[in-house]
C-alpha cells in the first residue's frame, strides 16, 4: 500500500476536556500524532499527559488568533495581551515587515516553551494562518533553526461525503472556498519546503469538512485517496465536552472500531517516522 496515513489532533493544551479526548484516541483509537498549543490555558495538562501517550508525534500548533500572546505589548494581540485578528486580518498584516517581526518572535516563544518539555517533529498552526506565504517563509526558518523537520501544508482533494447532512450548505460551501484558498497558497509554499529542505505531506482531509467531521467523512474521505501515493494527514480537533457538539462527534470517531480496522488497512505514521 503506497499510502501512509497521519492522523492528527490538532488543539492539544486549549482544555483538560480535550487533551482528554487526545489521550484517549492515541491509546484507544486512531490518532497518531497531536499538535500542543503553548499558549492556551490546559498547555501544562497537556504535558503531563504526554508520558500517558509514549509514541505520539508531537506538533507545536502556532497560535497567533485565539488566547493571550506569550509575548504581549505586540501588534499581534489587544491591550489586554490577547490575539484579536482574523485569518484575513493577518494576510493583509503579513504585508508589514514589522508585523512579521512580531510574528517570528512569537512563534520563536511558542517553539521554546514547548521544547522545554519535549521534541516536536512538526510545526502547524491554528486556523491554518501559517499557510499565509510570509508566514510560512517564517515558520520554514524557524523549523530548519530548532532542527524540527516537517511543516504542515494544506492541499485538499476536494470530496463529498454521501448523504452528508450539511452537504452543499452555507458551512460547506465556506469550506470548498477555504480548500481553494489553502490549495492555492500551499501551491506557492511547496517551493520553501523545498528550499529549505523540509518534510511535509502531500495531502489532507479536514479542511473541506471542518467542523463537520465525524467517521463518516474520514472513512469516505480515506477511500477516496487509496489509490494516490501520498502522505495523508487527517486532521481532526476531538472534545469530550458534549456542549461542542461537532467535537464531541470527532471524539466519537477517532475511537470508532470500523475507521481503526481501515487506517490500519493502510500504514498509520507520524511525522517523525517519515
Amino acid at each position: 500500500m503506497d499510502i501512509k496515513v497521519i492522523i492528527n489532533a490538532d488543539d492539544f493544551g486549549m482544555s483538560e476536556s480535550v487533551n482528554e479526548a487526545i489521550t484517549e484516541g492515541f491509546n484507544n483509537g486512531i490518532i497518531t500524532s497531536t499538535s500542543i498549543m503553548p499558549n492556551m490555558p490546559a498547555f501544562d495538562d497537556a504535558v503531563q499527559k504526554l508520558s500517558c501517550v509514549q509514541g505520539i508525534g508531537l506538533a507545536v500548533h502556532l497560535n497567533i488568533v485565539e488566547g493571550k500572546a506569550l509575548i504581549p505589548n505586540s501588534s499581534l494581540c489587544d491591550g489586554d495581551g490577547n490575539f484579536n485578528l482574523s485569518f484575513g486580518q493577518i494576510m493583509i498584516k503579513s504585508l508589514s515587515p514589522k508585523f512579521l517581526k512580531d510574528v517570528e518572535n512569537e512563534f520563536r516563544a511558542q517553539i521554546e516553551k514547548v521544547l522545554k518539555s519535549a521534541k516536536p517533529d512538526n510545526l502547524d498552526s491554528h486556523v491554518h494562518v501559517h499557510a499565509i506565504p510570509p508566514i510560512f517563509n517564517i515558520v520554514c526558518k524557524l523549523a530548519k533553526e530548532y532542527n524540527i523537520p516537517c511543516v504542515r501544508t494544506q492541499y485538499e482533494h476536494l470530496y463529498n461525503t454521501p448523504g452528508h447532512p450539511e452537504n452543499f450548505s452555507k458551512k460547506h460551501y465556506i469550506n470548498f472556498i477555504k480548500v481553494f484558498l489553502l490549495n492555492f497558497l500551499t501551491r506557492i509554499n511547496r517551493v520553501l519546503v523545498k528550499t529549505y529542505k523540509l518534510k511535509t505531506n502531500d495531502c489532507v482531509i479536514g479542511v473541506g469538512y471542518t467542523a463537520m467531521m465525524n467517521e463518516q467523512t474520514i472513512d469516505f474521505g480515506l477511500k477516496k485517496q487509496e489509490r494516490k501515493k501520498c502522505l495523508l494527514e487527517v486532521i481532526c480537533h476531538p472534545d469530550k465536552n458534549t456542549d461542542r457538539a461537532s467535537n464531541f462527534n470527532e471524539y466519537n470517531a477517532v475511537l470508532s472500531r470500523k475507521l481503526k480496522n481501515l487506517i490500519y488497512y493502510f500504514n498509520p505514521t507520524d511525522f517523525s517516522k517519515i
